[in-house]
């Protein structure tokens, strides 16, 4: 019996061993992939610095959405490479347009829209403040809403990176802006609703629309075609007249 106790003991020491070894070894999993996580460089005003930990935790997440997103198509190869070296919060934004304005080799006294308000250009994410997003782009304004503007920016990003570089192939502007909202589920819950009419219309306009009714039409034909076939046929000169043939019942 005294053997036998002595043996249950080691048995239990063991175990504990084991699964405190096992804790640590995942703790340290852990520790990696919320390094790899917060590895691109945050850099915010002194106005903002106060907030860091809330910025950051939408830069987290947006990152998150995109790679979530892109294994759920078959796209997680494409994460291999980050899709940015930096991100900058404005609280300015004027600060905003100068700074895009130079990434972009463009004309700094140029004037941007007020709604203009993120983008990933060269390997750098920019963005106004939630606040200032919230005020220009009311419409914008959902359950994480500032999250999903910078999931949508680098859902852009690797929209490219699905075409091998090819931005030209990226197609129609309703198609390559609802791609984007499609990522970052954007306006998931809208329940605008709209005739043939007006979506032939809003398809065949070259100028830049209603965000809300984009996420309409591309949610539409991406209920009717695999999105990797949508993609793949935008670069197409009669992409539009194949959905809307598809959308009127004649093919």
């Amino acid at each position: 019996m005294k053997y036998i106790f002595i043996l249950l003991i080691a048995i239990v020491a063991i175990s504990c061993n084991y699964q405190k070894q096992k804790q640590n070894t995942d703790n340290k999993e852990s520790i990696v992939q919320n390094d790899n996580v917060n590895a691109i460089p945050l850099i915010l005003p002194s106005t903002l610095e106060n907030r860091r930990d809330e910025l950051q935790t939408y830069v987290n997440n947006a990152k998150i959405n995109i790679s979530n997103f892109s294994k759920k198509y078959g796209w997680q190869d494409l994460m291999k490479e980050d899709f940015m070296d930096s991100v900058i919060i404005f609280d300015n934004k004027n600060d905003f347009n100068i700074a895009l304005l130079k990434l972009a080799g463009a004309d700094t006294t140029m004037s941007l829209p007020d709604t203009y308000c993120a983008a990933l250009e060269k390997r750098t994410l920019l963005s106004v403040s939630p606040e200032f997003y919230s005020k220009v782009f009311p419409e914008g304004i959902e359950e994480k809403s500032f999250e999903k503007l910078l999931t949508h920016e680098i859902a852009h990003r690797l929209h490219v990176r699905i075409l091998k570089g090819d931005e030209e192939a990226m197609g129609p502007i309703w198609f390559y802006e609802g791609f984007a909202m499609f990522v970052a589920n954007q306006f998931s819950e809208s329940d605008i609703i709209l005739s043939q009419e007006e979506i032939i219309k809003i398809m065949k306009d070259p100028d830049r629309g209603s965000y809300v009714k984009y996420n309409y039409i591309f949610r539409y034909f991406a209920e009717k075609i695999p999105l990797k076939e949508l993609i793949s046929k935008a670069k197409n000169e009669d992409f539009n007249d194949e959905l809307i043939l598809l959308l009127e019942g004649k093919r």
